[in-house]
Formats: structure tokens, sequence, C-alpha cells
């Protein structure tokens, strides 16, 4: 018998007498550039304990509230004793995989569309969704299964398209709540309209893969920095998917961390679920917030000069400067930046070899240390649009910064800005829809 087991935000395990199955274990700790943090954090004991009778773990994408290298590093001796294969679709960069083979940890790819036995009598079928999140079909015999996390499958021809792959289900995980920058402090009903669209991407995701159950979960978490905790005002809760479902036949189920589903035919007490998160909602306004610290002009540049390398590394700076000047959108722009706790604006133009002090309209508000962020990774400003830890200096100054500064998001979906690039009439599109996807940032 398929059983089902809530621990945390995205992480759950599915077993029977074979498997046991355990996904995107992110328990402890911030996310996202100290921008997140869980509802409710789980011990060393705890984890320890739900652990040892883990088969395989499941990654769903490289997000930190999915992939948490704190979690791979703290518990790599108990997963290495117990055998656990990690199981993640596979990629063009191998970064994961390269992760866990120098971990000598076992390490399964996933080829998409394809069903594959993981163990007698379990099946998963791992789909791809945009660049890097993927889904995952678990099939045990008497019960399919499927998550989608974090997957936008908001759109008639999308879930038309992962319906072909799957079909219906009796078991559906999904996404319940935004999980992105959302327009500044002044602009809730942008943040009202995002939540209400996630949960009318929820109603087309039943309709169209007719669950019998739902669990909302990869949304238990809260903003948690003192320049993004705004961010919390609209967020949905569990008791929010109840009552926008309540008129169809497909069950809520809403578990707090180490509930377990046995039966999935019978009802689910929901009470207990609702009230505990309830009560961890209500608690956030609370909870102290992340401060970020400040960092030195010198510094600043310092890092500024390892971004441009990097950059012009993987891309041909002779070609980004005639697309700055010839591309029919305005990409590689100066972007002004206003330093919050430097009180200072600085023009961050990639031609340029330092970080300049100016007198201008800001395109971006945020702090010294979220700028050094962006310019020491290259999943920097990825980064930033997830946790908000930014203000717009003026209307329209997000799109006009990510028009520069996604460029690194770019390279990590596989466009790079070299000659080949001008005779490749399919990646021009492919560059001009992503960018235009990344500046909206609508999650």
């Amino acid at each position: 018998m398929t059983k089902i087991q809530f621990i945390n935000h995205a992480s759950v395990k599915i077993y029977n007498e074979d498997c046991c199955l355990l996904s995107d274990p992110w328990y402890q700790g911030d996310a996202f550039h100290k921008g997140w943090n869980l509802l409710v954090e789980l011990t060393d004991k705890e984890v320890e304990d739900l652990l040892m009778d883990v088969t395989h773990i499941w990654i769903s994408h490289e997000h930190p509230d999915h992939f948490s290298i704190l979690f791979f590093k703290k518990f790599l001796p108990l997963l290495k004793d117990n055998n656990v294969t990690i199981l993640f679709q596979e990629t063009k960069d191998k970064r994961v995989k390269e992760f866990f083979k120098k971990s000598g940890i076992k390490f399964k790819e996933l080829l998409f569309e394809i069903s594959t036995q993981i163990e007698r009598g379990f099946n998963v079928t791992c789909f791809k969704d945009g660049f890097y999140d993927s889904g995952l079909l678990i099939e045990t015999g008497d019960q399919k299964i499927l998550n989608l996390n974090d997957c936008q499958i908001r759109s008639d021809a999308k879930a038309d398209e992962i319906y072909n792959i799957i079909g219906e289900c009796d078991l559906l995980l999904t996404q319940f709540s935004y999980a992105a920058w959302k327009g500044g402090k002044k602009n809730i009903e942008w943040r009202e309209e995002a939540a209400k669209e996630k949960l009318d991407t929820l109603r087309l995701q039943v309709k169209k893969f007719n669950p019998t159950y739902l669990i909302p979960f990869a949304s238990y978490v809260y903003f948690s920095n003192e320049y993004n905790s705004y961010l919390n005002d609209s967020v949905n809760t569990p008791q929010n998917v109840i009552d926008c479902l309540s008129d169809l036949d497909t069950s809520v189920v809403v578990m707090k961390p180490f509930d377990v589903f046995l039966d999935f035919t019978g009802e689910f007490d929901n009470n207990n679920g609702v009230e505990f998160w309830n009560s961890k909602y209500k608690s956030i306004s609370s909870i102290p917030k992340h401060l970020y610290n400040q960092v030195e002009f010198s510094e600043l540049n310092e890092a500024f000069d390892i971004y441009r390398k990097r950059v012009f590394l993987n891309n041909s700076r002779a070609l980004m400067k005639f697309l700055s000047v010839f591309s029919p959108i305005k990409i590689f722009k100066p972007v002004y930046i206003h330093l919050k706790d430097l009180d200072e604006t600085f023009c961050v133009d990639l031609f340029e070899k330092n970080l300049m002090r100016a007198d201008h309209d800001a395109h971006l508000i945020m702090s010294s240390e979220s700028l050094e962020f962006v310019f020491r990774n290259t999943f920097g400003f990825d980064t930033l649009t997830v946790n908000g830890c930014f203000e717009e200096g003026k209307s329209g100054g997000f799109s006009i910064a990510t028009k520069t500064l996604a460029i690194e998001n770019l390279n990590n979906m596989g466009i790079r800005f070299r000659l080949m690039f001008l005779f490749n009439f399919n990646l021009i599109m492919l560059f001009f829809n992503r960018l235009k996807k990344v500046s909206k940032q609508i999650l």
C-alpha cells in the first residue's frame, strides 16, 4: 500500500514496502541570500530519523529551497551509510551530477518523459518545465502521484502538454502561493493579483489532471529580510486553497510536518493542519528579520571586476557592445543602483572597468551586500529577483536593469553571446522570449 508523508515545504516521502522516495529536502537555514526561511524548521534528530528508511531522493531543480547544499553537506555521511540514490533530471552542464559524484553518493539521471523503474513496483517519469525546473510522476502499482512543485503549469496549452505525457492522477502536489518580487512595497494590488493567479492555476491543474486529492505544498515559507518582509502581506494559506476548490470534487489535504496520508480513498481531517499553519503565518511579523551587512566601495569594486571577467569569459565583449548600440531593444546599457546603506548611487556599466559614483535617478534600490552577491555569483541576479530584496527607483527600473544584469541568468540557460549567436534565428528569438519572461518575473 502506498503512503505519503509530508515533511516540510516541498518535501514529502512517498513509499511502499519496496521503496521510499524523498523529494526536495530543505529543512534548516535560510534560502535565496537571507531572503526566505521556513515557517517551521526541523531538528537534526528529526532529519536523521526520517532518513533512516529513505532509499531515493529526488531533486526537482537547483533553487536552494529544493536543492539545499546545507542539507547534503550536513547529512552526507548518513546518506552514504544508507546507500541512498539521488535522482535528478538529465542536464547539459552536469553540475548537480558532478557535485554528488565528488561527494561519493549514488546518482541516477532521469531521462525526460521515460518511465524508469527505481524499485520493484515503483516507477517514476520526469518531465521538464522551462529551462531548469522539472516535475515527477510516481506510479506505485496502486496509485499515480503527480509532483508539480514549482512547475509553471498555468495555461491550458501547458496543462495539455503535461497531460499528454502523464494523463490523470490520483493525487496532485503543487505550489500554492507566489514566490518572487511583486512590484515593491506600494504595489499591493500586484501581490493580491499574483496570489489570485496561483489559486486560478490550482483550479486549472485540478480540472486537467482530475486528482482525487490535492496536497498544497512548496509554499510553506516566509519572506524573512528587512528588505522584503512586506511581501508576506498577500500570500495564500492552505485555507485559501480549501476555499478556492470547495466547489470541485477534488479533496484538499492539508498536512503538517510528519503527518501521514494512509488511505487514498478516505477523508482527511484538515482541522489540525489548517490550525497549525494559521498559527505559523500569524507569527511571521514577530520573528526577527535578517539584516544585510554594509560592504565598502573597494570590496564592491573588486567584486565588480570579478563579475565583468566572468561575463566576458562566457560572452563576446565585442558582440555585446555591438548589441548595446544596434539591438532593437535596449540591452547591456548602464544600470544605476542606489545603495540604501551607503546612501550613494553607482553606475554599473559592463564596458567600464570600475563602478562609478553617479548623480542619476536610480533604476534599483538595494543594499550593498545584495549588489556584491549579484557580482560574486552566477545565480546572483536570479536570487535577487526571487528574494525581492530591492525596490524600483523609478517606474520600469526593474525591466531596464534586467536587460543588463540578467545576462548570467541567460548564460545558465545555455544562451551565450558569441559570434554564432547572430546567425542563429531560433536562438535570437529564444533570447528575446526569455529576456521578456525574466523581465516580468511573474512566478
